[in-house]
């Protein structure tokens, strides 16, 4: 069974996760999630449903699970099948790694408050990404601090000195060379917390950063 799979592991032992340090627990975690992706990519482990029941046998924060639970399947149920043909494919075999970046400093769920904002650029037919206040710093999203070379951000679209109010945008954040943060991006891990030591949660502000037109996520919206 799934579950005897994990238990049998030795990577994926629990006995010694509450005496490491906050560097510690994040690097176990991370050898975790790479064993885990492993798995998927051998064959252990046959389709989503069973990923799912794996991941929860593994009972422990594993950076990676913000990119199965969120990042995949918004480029699912958002893209385009042209995007998806693209996107998901990356994605599936872990050739990029996704965060979700919604939640801002000053703004957790209240959707309509976020202020990130995404401004279109007719002349190159680009998007121009820009915190433009402290309080719109993503803020908190797993998988962000470290791990993530691409996120679903969520901003406001200005086109035409108009704000057509929140969309989706793909937005890669790190080199897939060296994985330094690209230019305008800043980006790291938000530092200790109570619990959830293996998760890397980060903090996202964006400078002048252009992506082309289409990573907008435009199956509802273009």
């Amino acid at each position: 069974s799934l579950v005897k799979l994990v238990v049998e592991d030795p990577v994926y032992k629990r006995d010694d996760k509450y005496f490491l340090s906050r560097e510690e627990a994040f690097e176990s975690s991370m050898r975790k999630s790479i064993h885990y992706i492993e798995a998927l990519k051998s064959g252990k482990i046959k389709g989503r449903p069973d990923a799912y029941f794996y991941r929860t046998a593994i009972n422990d924060d594993l950076p990676t699970v913000l990119h199965d639970s969120m990042f995949l399947p918004t480029i699912e149920g958002q893209c385009t099948e042209e995007q998806k043909e693209k996107w998901l494919k990356l994605a599936s075999n872990y050739s990029i790694i996704g965060a979700y970046a919604q939640t801002e400093l000053g703004h957790g769920t209240f959707i309509r408050g976020l202020e990130t904002t995404a401004t279109y650029d007719p002349s190159t037919e680009e998007f121009v990404l820009n915190s433009p206040t402290l309080t719109s710093m993503k803020w908190w999203p797993g998988t962000l601090g470290h791990t993530a070379t691409h996120a679903v951000v969520v901003a406001r679209l200005i086109t035409k000195g108009k704000d057509e109010g929140i969309h989706l945008f793909i937005v890669q954040l790190r080199s897939l060379e060296d994985h330094r943060p690209l230019p305008g991006i800043k980006v790291g891990d938000i530092g200790p917390k109570f619990g959830y030591f293996g998760m890397d949660n980060g903090f996202l502000h964006m400078t002048n950063v252009r992506i082309p037109r289409d990573q907008m996520l435009m199956k509802y919206a273009q």
